[in-house]
């Protein structure tokens, strides 16, 4: 039985990782974290048309926009959670931006990032949880 925490069926939190409150997530691999969207965030978007990717070397401080997403509704940015370096990116998604919807959490991957200063201001899932249920409130 899993411990994610659930929003209506189709928000789905993973509790084995943190998140940003620009509904990135990020999960620590040994010295490196992979950096994706939310699920609630792909929903949002609606259908993906690409992913424009940083190069392997780019170096990003907190805050700054790391990569664009473009749906057919919207183009988003994804920032970095800290100082990071860019360490590998899922090159799948250059040809089917769609497996985000379809896999968020873990096919659908953006980065992999080492970071180049402090890693602190990512919050826990239920804190994450509590932002994606007040942004529906809204809705």
């Amino acid at each position: 039985m899993s411990d994610d925490i659930n929003i209506v069926d189709k928000y789905i939190i993973k509790t084995d990782r943190l998140y940003t409150t620009t509904h990135e997530w990020m999960k620590k691999e040994g010295d490196v974290w992979l950096y994706g969207i939310t699920g609630y965030a792909s929903v949002e978007m609606g259908e993906l048309a690409f992913v424009e990717f940083p190069e392997v070397g780019d170096k990003f401080p907190k805050g700054e926009p790391t990569l664009t997403i473009e749906a057919l509704k919207t183009v988003e940015d994804s920032y970095a959670p800290f100082d990071c370096e860019v360490v590998e990116v899922n090159e799948p998604l250059e040809d089917d931006a769609n497996i985000i919807h379809e896999d968020p959490y873990e096919e659908g991957w953006l980065l992999k990032l080492v970071p180049t200063g402090s890693e602190e201001g990512l919050i826990s899932p239920e804190e994450y949880a509590d932002i994606v249920k007040k942004e529906i409130e809204v809705h």
